[in-house]
């Protein structure tokens, strides 16, 4: 990691300030962070960045040595993978700088960010695709208690 990069980068971009600040205030580390979840965080911290600053704000934490972005291909999410614990990347950007990472585990605190998940999309009607993420190892039986629970959602014949 970059300390000086990585504090210039936090000193001058907003959007790596928003997301240094999240990671700070979570209690646990995390190994990757999903772009559509940050994009959620930060919505739920009050902020409205658009997808392309994030992912520049991602970029920006690349180059300074924090971690790569992964551009999603073939079902798999857009992510940041952190190569330094990410509570000590906001540390670090903060100007707190500790000799020893934090090495708690990871944990979201909802959805774990360690499950894979793809994106089906389903044409039901010939003008209404819909689209869902499902975990990449669904099993047969939650797909079939996901198929039970959709037959419940109609509300008339037809």
């Amino acid at each position: 990691m970059e300390i000086d990069a990585l504090t210039s980068a936090y000193e001058g971009n907003q959007v790596v300030q928003a997301i240094c600040d999240h990671m700070a205030n979570r209690d646990k580390n995390q190994t990757e962070t999903k772009l559509h979840r940050m994009l959620t965080h930060l919505e739920n911290d009050g902020f409205d960045f658009k997808r392309g600053e994030v992912i520049g704000a991602f970029r920006a934490l690349e180059t300074a040595g924090c971690g790569k972005y992964v551009e999603g291909r073939h079902g798999w999410p857009s992510r940041f993978v952190w190569e330094t614990k990410s509570l000590h990347v906001s540390s670090v950007a903060k100007g707190q700088v500790s000799l020893a990472p934090d090495t708690s585990s990871n944990d979201d605190g909802d959805i774990s960010e360690d499950i894979e998940f793809i994106e089906h999309a389903f044409v039901l009607r010939p003008d209404l695709p819909v689209s869902f993420e499902l975990p990449a190892d669904l099993t047969e039986h939650e797909a079939s208690r996901i198929a039970a629970f959709i037959q419940t959602l109609p509300f008339g014949e037809g």
